[in-house]
């Protein structure tokens, strides 16, 4: 399966036309979008942006992400919002948790951290894929270059279920794929100058995964 990861799209028209673009020239089945997918003064165009993707599309709220978000999406047949839900897909069980749940950043869903991961331990045991808007803590998550802002809870979780692939954003200084223990961990974030990237996995295979430029 060839998952298109995006995140940091912050509404801006020319990276959904890149989005467009990229997933028709990598012959993605699925898009998936982990948050800021919205920016504060265009969330009404989001869907016309949407509307017209050439595959399914998952995606995640993030901090710049409102509940309205959720209402103005939901129309569309062809659009999932993951947010504590497991979707099977051509059978890889995708899952997600929207909002920046830690994070010394202004949020409009700053999350309870440990009462999120208390209440959603189980649900993690076997999501193949995870979607969350922040990165684990000391996972491609340096603000700067410098300082670790991930977080915690998501790292304990991940170590303890470790899922094949953890798909997220939220730091834009540092995109890129590593390992987590056995979880292959995707920054996918657009705020700088990349496309996102390309995540390829199958039922019980090994993931890979290639950064796309713009």
């Amino acid at each position: 399966m060839r998952i298109y990861a995006v995140a940091d799209i912050h509404g801006r028209a020319e990276r959904f036309a890149l989005i467009r673009k990229k997933a028709v020239e990598t012959k993605a089945d699925l898009i998936v979008m982990a948050g800021d997918i919205t920016g504060f003064l265009s969330r009404r165009r989001i869907p016309a942006y949407l509307r017209d993707m050439p595959v399914p599309v998952f995606y995640v709220r993030g901090n710049s992400d409102s509940r309205r978000t959720d209402r103005l999406l939901s129309r569309y047949s062809h659009i999932t919002h993951l947010h504590e839900r497991k979707v099977n897909c051509r059978g890889i069980c995708f899952g997600g948790i929207s909002g920046a749940f830690l994070l010394p950043f202004e949020s409009r869903m700053c999350l309870s951290e440990h009462r999120l991961a208390a209440r959603l331990d189980s649900f993690f045991s076997d999501v193949s894929v995870l979607v969350t808007h922040p990165p684990p803590r000391n996972t491609l998550d340096r603000v700067l270059g410098r300082f670790p802002s991930g977080s915690r809870a998501l790292r304990r979780l991940t170590l303890r279920y470790q899922p094949a692939v953890l798909i997220c954003g939220h730091i834009h200084e540092n995109p890129g794929m590593t390992f987590l223990g056995r979880t292959m961990v995707v920054n996918c974030s657009m705020a700088g100058k990349g496309a996102g990237v390309l995540v390829e996995c199958s039922q019980g295979g090994k993931p890979k995964a290639t950064m796309l430029p713009a």
